[in-house]
C-alpha cells in the first residue's frame, strides 16, 4: 500500500497498522490490535492520512460517566491516547512511547454522545514526534484538545 494514499474505514486502517506492527514485533509476542483499551471503548478508525493524521469516532459509554452523568475527563484523555499512539507508531514506522500527554477540556460530553477525534502530526522526528488532537461532538463543537510528545524507540539489532 502506498504511503501517499489516504486510507478510509476502520478495517482498512487496522489492516495497514497490523501489517506495519508485524514488521517490528519480536518473535513470540502476540499483537493485540486494536489494543484491549481501544476495543473496550469501541473506537472506530475512520481515516488515516500517512504522515499527517488519524481520525476515529467513539461513543461515550455510560460506564465512563462521573457522579453527575457526564463523561469523566480521564476517559477523553484515554481516547486521545488510543488515537495518538497508533499515529505515532505509523509515523515512526516502529514503536514509540509517550513522554507527555496534556488534555484541555472545553465542553461537557454526555454519555451516549458520538465524538469525532482527529490526531495530527505537528513535527515528526527520528527520536521524538510532536502530535496534537481534537475531539468534536455531533454538532462539530470542540469538546477537548490534547498535545503529546512521544519518543521513538530504537529497534534492537538482530
Amino acid at each position: 500500500m502506498s504511503d501517499e494514499a489516504t486510507i478510509h474505514g476502520h478495517d482498512k486502517v487496522l489492516e495497514h497498522t497490523i501489517e506495519l506492527f508485524r514488521s517490528f514485533t519480536p518473535p513470540g509476542v502476540t499483537l493485540q490490535l486494536p489494543p484491549p483499551s481501544a476495543k473496550e471503548m469501541d473506537m472506530q478508525f475512520e481515516e488515516y492520512v500517512p504522515g499527517q493524521s488519524l481520525t476515529a469516532t467513539v461513543v461515550a459509554p455510560s460506564s465512563y460517566a462521573n457522579a453527575v452523568g457526564i463523561l469523566q475527563g480521564g476517559f477523553i484523555s484515554a481516547m486521545f491516547d488510543n488515537l495518538i499512539g497508533p499515529l505515532s507508531y505509523l509515523t515512526a514506522r516502529g514503536p514509540t512511547t509517550s513522554l507527555e500527554l496534556g488534555t484541555h477540556f472545553m465542553r461537557t460530553v454526555v454519555t451516549g454522545e458520538r465524538l469525532k477525534l482527529t490526531a495530527t502530526v505537528r513535527k515528526p522526528g527520528r527520536s521524538v514526534i510532536y502530535l496534537a488532537a481534537d475531539a468534536h461532538n455531533k454538532d462539530n463543537k470542540l469538546v477537548a484538545t490534547a498535545v503529546s510528545t512521544v519518543q521513538v524507540l530504537a529497534m534492537p539489532k538482530s
